[in-house]
């Protein structure tokens, strides 16, 4: 007797028995840290150890506007200085780098959804992060390309955002219509920081029907990366000139300059 075929599951219903799999896993069953490989305690961020929480995890002092890090505390932002950032503040919970390059690759690009817990605990441990999250009115985590979401089959900032309102118990409404990321040739990625800058006005357009979401709104913006701050700059550009009354941001991780 021959087995019936296997039909393999639609893309959607992959991805979301995928996000739930990892979701409960990564909260009742013991695995080893990540980064050093040693068995964690129970409930740490992502499974990371209590060690290499301190290691990769130091405080830091970062500028307020474009959550950078800063040599000295004080001292000007040479990336403010240079362009000044929009954003009224801007947080960030790690400097983007070993070992954190690797734990946001595999939330990105390898089906790993469960680490947006571990990113969202970890950006409600900085200071001004709960206190941005209960002024908002509105998150609005940055959109993907439409072909780049069907590639990946999940938002990773959108996944981020829900964490966030999972675990700070904080619940606002989530805005993803009306903004239309547009088709650039090349990914931001791979762009050096000064074009990218020149091309953030390409970037995104808000539909004018709903150009009055924004009128009056405290908006908080989510990512999980922030590089040059060229796509978080355009998307609040836009919504500032919409009427926003200020635009805020959340990013787990911070590119330093170079």
């Amino acid at each position: 007797m021959f087995a019936p075929e296997r039909v393999p599951l639609p893309r959607f219903l992959h991805t979301a028995w995928h996000h739930a799999h990892a979701f409960y896993a990564a909260r009742w069953l013991p695995a080893q840290c990540p980064f050093c490989h040693a068995w964690p305690v129970w409930q740490q961020p992502g499974g990371i150890c209590a060690s290499c929480l301190v290691r990769y995890t130091p405080p830091q002092q970062r500028c307020l506007r474009c959550a950078l890090a800063l040599r000295q505390p004080e001292s000007a932002c040479p990336a403010c200085t240079r362009l000044p950032s929009p954003l009224r503040h801007c947080v960030a919970a790690v400097d983007y780098g070993y070992p954190w390059h690797q734990a946001v690759e595999a939330f990105k690009f390898h089906q790993r959804p469960a680490w947006a817990d571990a990113m969202a605990q970890l950006l409600l441990r900085q200071p001004l992060c709960e206190a941005l999250l209960q002024q908002a009115e509105c998150m609005v985590p940055i959109p993907l390309a439409t072909a780049r979401l069907r590639e990946r089959g999940y938002n990773q900032a959108w996944e981020l955002g829900k964490a966030l309102r999972r675990s700070s118990g904080i619940a606002m409404p989530c805005i993803t219509q009306g903004i239309e990321r547009r088709h650039v040739p090349q990914a931001q990625a791979r762009l050096p920081r000064q074009q990218r800058l020149q091309r953030r006005q390409q970037l995104y357009s808000l539909k004018p029907a709903d150009r009055s979401l924004w009128v009056g709104r405290k908006v908080l913006l989510v990512d999980d990366v922030m590089t040059t701050g060229a796509t978080l700059f355009a998307l609040t550009d836009l919504l500032l000139a919409a009427g926003a009354t200020h635009v805020d941001a959340l990013v787990f991780a911070r590119t330093p300059l170079v």
